[in-house]
């Protein structure tokens, strides 16, 4: 056995060891819920995250002014008990829930919203820190807002939208204290202050996060005395940890292992339909994928369905769209690209690429709930497209190196996936393929795709009230995305989770929303 595998087995000996006392003393106490899952989080100000790691966490600590319902996407109130809207829909008026507190003990107020919004809209407020807020644009629409009294707050809108409500239930519209922030500074994103079920205790950098129970919350404290959120990188090992008794929950459970899940007495499987896609983006502003020819080549050159049998095992489904077919308004007859090499090397050969081209494609180094075994699915297009000529070395940077040089631009294929934030086709089309959202730097839309005419279509879909206008605007833009090719969709899945029996009350959610308020453990 070489010193590199000795070295993994003593690192998973030593984690297992620190996670068996983390369930001793949680056994003591009884209520201790250890979340597992892939990757650490990148920071906690809810305004300045777009990983999914990092609002698992966000989740538990803020609440916006609404929120969505147990079961899907449907909105509820939150922090606002109630809201009308004017006639002409520009005028939205939200009454607050009274005698909420920020976990620093400041009050939950009309001026504390006013104050959120205007550090998100503004990029030169004083409190921004040099943030850089990826979601800010989904909040452009907002033309100015006002607290009328203590509990009533005014939003302007510049037009009707019929994406204003979703997008205020979204992570990116959680509600931060102004007090720790004016406070904390740039330290802010580490000690995080919300009104949230759970507060902030405790960050070991790559390894936890420890949250407490929150005694003041305005829903009733939680079941659980603390959660915490433990990093583990391979999804094997975190499953092995689950089964000993050392996790109570876990994401990114390998497909291989929802057989034996299921056959252990000790743990239950979750399932729901999943709102979600993986996705090769491919930079458009990068030679040679400026070309549309070259996309179409890479697009006919992945055998798509050889990922779902050996990366994804039979789960999930492949299509041609960038919104999954649990969306509404995804048109089920525009033709997925057929896998076929022939027709690639002549998409190449009319590119002037006949002799192929070497390039570095960007694979994500740990697993998502989009995308269990990157690695897998990474090697299945290193073939594929080695068959056409296309030499291709394979780079896994960490998570936050990984993310930071998709968003500035770096890459020239890239491995992706999206979870929707409001399951509305808007927040697939505008912040992944609006050139509103390819700012280097700040990317959300890291194919870089900068069509004019869908700009002018996701404005439009995002002011039309009709929805059956707003689908033909969303068949319109599927076909337009379809013909330039700027992303390869690669599979829709299903969400999977895992939980000791003890684990009770913990429900899967189809936007991703992981909520550990109600958790008990038994």
């Amino acid at each position: 056995m070489n010193c590199r595998c000795i070295g993994s087995l003593l690192a998973m000996a030593f984690l297992a060891l620190g996670l068996f006392a983390s369930t001793a003393r949680a056994q003591e106490g009884g209520k201790t819920l250890l979340y597992g899952r892939g990757a650490d989080s990148t920071n906690l100000d809810p305004h300045d995250i777009d990983d999914g790691e990092s609002v698992k966490v966000a989740n538990q600590l803020y609440e916006g002014l609404v929120t969505y319902a147990e079961d899907g996407p449907a909105i509820v109130p939150c922090l606002a008990t109630d809201w009308k809207v004017s006639e002409e829909g520009t005028r939205w008026e939200f009454h607050l829930r009274p005698g909420v507190l920020f976990h620093d003990g400041s009050p939950f107020d009309a001026e504390a919203v006013v104050f959120n919004f205007r550090r998100i809209l503004d990029e030169k407020h004083p409190h921004r820190y040099d943030a850089k807020f990826p979601y800010a644009s989904s909040y452009g629409g907002i033309a100015d807002l006002t607290a009328l009294d203590t509990l009533t707050v005014v939003f302007k809108l510049k037009s009707p939208s019929a994406v204003f409500l979703p997008n205020l239930a979204m992570f990116s519209a959680y509600l931060v204290s102004p007090k720790a922030l004016q406070e904390k500074k740039e330290e802010f994103p580490f000690n995080p202050v919300g009104t949230g079920p759970f507060t902030f205790e405790r960050w070991d950098r790559d390894e936890k996060i420890v949250l407490a129970a929150n005694p003041k919350y305005w829903g009733g404290r939680p079941a659980c005395d603390r959660v915490v959120f433990r990093k583990i990188g391979e999804n094997s090992v975190r499953f092995q940890l689950l089964k000993d008794g050392q996790l109570h929950i876990m994401d990114g459970v390998n497909f291989v292992d929802l057989d034996a899940v299921q056959a252990d007495p000790k743990l239950s499987l979750l399932q729901v339909p999943g709102m979600n896609f993986s996705y090769l983006a491919m930079n458009t502003r990068r030679a040679p994928f400026d070309d549309p020819l070259v996309r179409k080549a890479v697009a006919h050159a992945v055998d798509r369905r050889k990922i779902l049998k050996l990366a994804l095992r039979g789960y999930g489904e492949t299509g041609p769209n960038p919104i999954p077919p649990t969306v509404w308004g995804y048109d089920k007859g525009i033709p997925e690209y057929a896998y076929d090499p022939a027709l690639a090397k002549e998409c190449l050969r009319k590119a002037g690429k006949a002799d192929g081209f070497k390039l570095r494609l960007w694979a994500m180094p740990n697993p998502r709930p989009y995308m269990p075994e990157p690695k897998k699915v990474a090697q299945i297009l290193q073939a594929d497209l080695k068959e056409v000529g296309i030499d291709v070395t394979i780079h896994s940077p960490e998570w936050q190196s990984y993310l930071d040089s998709l968003k500035r631009g770096e890459h020239e294929l890239g491995i992706m996936g999206w979870i929707t934030d409001n399951g509305d086709p808007d927040n697939f089309f505008y912040p992944l393929l609006d050139p509103d959202n390819a700012v280097a730097g700040n990317a959300l839309n890291i194919s870089f795709y900068g069509n004019p005419e869908l700009h002018k279509i996701n404005l439009l879909a995002q002011g039309q009230l009709d929805p059956e206008k707003r689908l033909l605007l969303y068949q319109r833009a599927q076909q337009m995305v379809h013909e330039d090719c700027p992303i390869l969709p690669l599979a829709y899945l299903p969400e999977f989770a895992a939980t000791t029996r003890t684990v009770k009350g913990y429900r899967l959610h189809p936007v991703g929303l992981v909520r550990l308020a109600p958790v008990k453990l038994e």
